[in-house]
């Protein structure tokens, strides 16, 4: 690893970040999906985005074939929905003070369709820069980490995407959300520094602490047999190499970041592994957001998330903010796909 100029770094971040104008949050009727309201209004407030409220309707099925929707239950379920939606924006608009009021302009649309499939289709031809969601819904916590829409949603958006752990406290409800302590993972690759401008602003707008934090990996040990005094104080020397350049590239990334008026602390430290220190440090240090990349200097293209990213997905108790640093694998569902839905005619949203 070496030291990144202050020239270097803001051209790199600036290829890479995308501005965030549109905002959808995804909502499903349950108090698991609401908690997210909050973190949604966080963040169109931070980036004076637009703010969508989406919920799918999905027609029910047996196991293997299709089924008809009657139609006349098909429009009172989607005139519940747009009650719904009409109802949350109306309570948020009503709890909203100064400049924690709810975004203009705030829209809602009502989708059809496997929940999944429907909001890809949608996100991915609406101009949406960050997609909200839970890691659970309305069937609530289960015995897996995400949720099956969930899944399928972080692997396949092309958006940047903001997950809410259902395992997390509960949010205020009377207001937006206000982060103090927000986390960047960086791993010295252009990639990782990709989250720094979203993070930057975010920290900024909220008075939040901004943690740049890398770690140090211990070189892995593959042989069985233990190392002799040698090879460990090679072991040793490495390490400390890595950690002084480590220091020497947070440093240039600092001086730059409190330019901007944000309050920033590097932090280097050595461990074995990567994706349990990340974990140990938001437990700790009380951390609200993590901001970070979905890949890091080894992720490779054909993932949707690297190995960090993916273990944060599925273990942190905070939310967590991937930035999308390329496009997903997974893509919008086929027409044969979609043939297998039928749907009941109806009219606009």
């Amino acid at each position: 690893m070496h030291a990144t100029s202050m020239s270097d770094l803001s051209d790199r971040t600036a290829e890479t970040t995308q501005p965030v104008r549109h905002i959808a949050i995804c909502l499903d009727q349950s108090p698991v999906a609401d908690r997210a309201m909050p973190q949604a209004m966080a963040m169109a407030r931070a980036f004076g985005a637009q703010l969508t409220m989406l919920h799918v309707l999905e027609p029910s099925h047996d196991v293997g074939r299709p089924s008809v929707a009657d139609p006349l239950d098909w429009e009172l379920r989607r005139a519940e929905a747009k009650q719904y939606l009409r109802g949350m924006e109306s309570m948020w608009r009503g709890r909203s003070t100064g400049d924690e009021s709810l975004p203009e302009p705030t829209r809602s649309e009502v989708l059809e369709g496997r929940p999944a499939e429907a909001i890809l289709s949608w996100v991915a031809t609406n101009g949406v820069d960050l997609t909200v969601l839970t890691s659970h819904g309305e069937r609530g916590q289960t015995g897996w980490p995400l949720a099956g829409t969930a899944r399928k949603l972080v692997d396949g958006l092309p958006t940047s995407v903001l997950l809410v752990p259902a395992r997390a406290e509960p949010e205020p409800t009377e207001r937006a959300t206000r982060y103090e302590r927000v986390l960047v993972p960086l791993d010295g690759s252009a990639r990782a520094e990709s989250a720094l401008a979203i993070a930057g602003q975010v920290a900024r707008l909220h008075g939040a602490q901004l943690t740049l934090l890398h770690v140090v990996a211990s070189p892995p040990h593959p042989c069985p047999h233990p190392f002799d005094e040698r090879e460990k104080e090679l072991d040793r020397l490495l390490v400390e190499r890595n950690l002084r350049a480590a220091t020497a590239y947070l440093d240039t990334i600092v001086r730059r970041t409190e330019r901007d008026g944000i309050r920033v602390r590097p932090l280097v430290i050595d461990r074995r592994d990567t994706r349990n220190a990340i974990q140990h440090r938001i437990e700790i240090d009380g951390i609200d957001l993590v901001v970070m990349s979905g890949h890091g200097h080894g992720g490779r293209a054909e993932q949707a998330v690297g190995t960090v990213a993916g273990y944060l997905v599925e273990q942190a108790t905070v939310p967590l903010l991937l930035v999308r640093d390329g496009p997903p694998t997974a893509t919008t569902p086929d027409r044969q796909t979609r043939a297998d839905l039928r749907l009941p005619h109806a009219s606009g949203s």
